[in-house]
């Protein structure tokens, strides 16, 4: 069987240790695959608690949910997928939100989005990013919306080129305000509300 360090990501993303077969899973790979399993493997680095980021997450989490606003039943977004809570479209178990599923209270939305950037957002901006541990508190934030809201792993994919650049190098980050405004859908029936958290971010982003 081959592995893939972006497969091993996802599936320790919604690791459970209360889940006997996820447990299972972590031992077969223990022993079939010792050396995935190091210090020194390459996905190691996104379950490393990026260090001074607690303030980045307190700053982010409420930026978040301010924007996503709360919705206690499943509704299907903009996107066209299925969500719940703020902006939640997974549980922190990993299953996929879906029509029918029970309806949430606000703590419980709560608890979603911080296991959401803590778990999943933040690990992969601090990993792939490369002057994330050179951003203060609130510049990180305004990234972590963004991750958010577009996807933590945009940093390098396909159509993410001018933020990516922006944020690339120090010398760049001038551009970070402006390239943000870039990512809001033009043409859309939501892209005002975008467009409000775009700038926003760049903003905070200047904090």
């Amino acid at each position: 069987m081959t592995w893939s360090a972006e497969k091993l990501r996802d599936f320790f993303f919604h690791y459970d240790p209360s889940n006997v077969n996820h447990v299972k899973a972590v031992d077969l790979l223990q022993a079939e695959a010792p050396d995935l399993m190091k210090d020194e493997a390459d996905w190691v680095a996104l379950y490393r608690k990026p260090v001074g980021y607690d303030q980045a997450v307190s700053i982010a989490t409420p930026f978040i949910a301010s924007f996503e606003g709360f919705s206690t039943s499943v509704y299907k977004c903009p996107a066209g997928v299925y969500t719940i809570g703020y902006g939640t479209t997974h549980y922190p178990d990993g299953t996929l939100v879906y029509p029918g599923d029970p309806d949430i209270s606000q703590k419980t939305g709560q608890s979603y989005l911080s296991h959401e950037v803590k778990v999943v957002t933040v690990p992969v901006l601090a990993s792939t990013i490369p002057t994330w541990a050179d951003m203060n508190p609130n510049q990180q934030a305004a990234i972590i919306s963004f991750g958010y809201n577009l996807g933590a792993y945009f940093y390098g994919s396909n159509g993410f080129a001018t933020i990516t650049e922006a944020l690339r190098t120090k010398e760049n980050w001038h551009n970070v305000p402006s390239a943000l405004l870039l990512y809001v859908n033009p043409g859309s029936s939501f892209e005002a509300g975008l467009r409000r958290r775009r700038q926003a971010e760049g903003d905070l982003w200047l904090k």
